[in-house]
């Protein structure tokens, strides 16, 4: 009897309290296949497959040197138009944002987003869907920009 009436007081507030987390679940699914469906559909016009490992090395080795990493972003920034431009602007995380504007960026500043930027590059190895990179504009940025 006990065992009954704790099935119908618990039952309820058990659905009650999880609902919200199922809510979240499947939201935060939904909007990674979203996400991914949309990157994948673009159409980059470049070469977006997965790094190798030695032209992922070869931009590991430039990112190392400050000058040299600011003078081939400011090359890569100057050669972009305005759509390109703005297709970057909109996709590049926040916290690399700054390298759209390499005339900007001081020593130290550099030193803080290198971290963020070989972590961001590494994602441009990594096979996504349709041949592409699981990061596509890492790929790119890394091949045109810093290769």
């Amino acid at each position: 009897m006990i065992k009954r009436l704790f099935k119908f007081v618990i039952w309820p507030v058990k659905k009650i309290v999880l609902l919200p987390f199922k809510f979240l679940l499947y939201t935060l699914l939904i909007f990674i296949i979203l996400i991914l469906f949309f990157q994948y559909r673009a159409d980059y016009e470049v070469d977006t497959s997965p790094l190798s490992k030695i032209e992922y090395e070869n931009c590991i080795e430039v990112i190392d040197s400050y000058e040299i990493t600011l003078n081939l972003l400011s090359e890569y920034v100057q050669e972009l138009d305005s759509v390109q431009r703005e297709f970057l602007e909109e996709r590049l995380p926040d916290n690399l944002q700054i390298l759209l504007e390499p005339q900007k960026i001081d020593p130290d500043e550099f030193e803080n987003i290198k971290g963020s930027l070989k972590t961001y590059l590494q994602g441009g190895r990594l096979p996504g869907f349709n041949g592409k990179a699981l990061l596509p504009q890492a790929a790119s940025l890394c091949r045109t920009g810093l290769g």
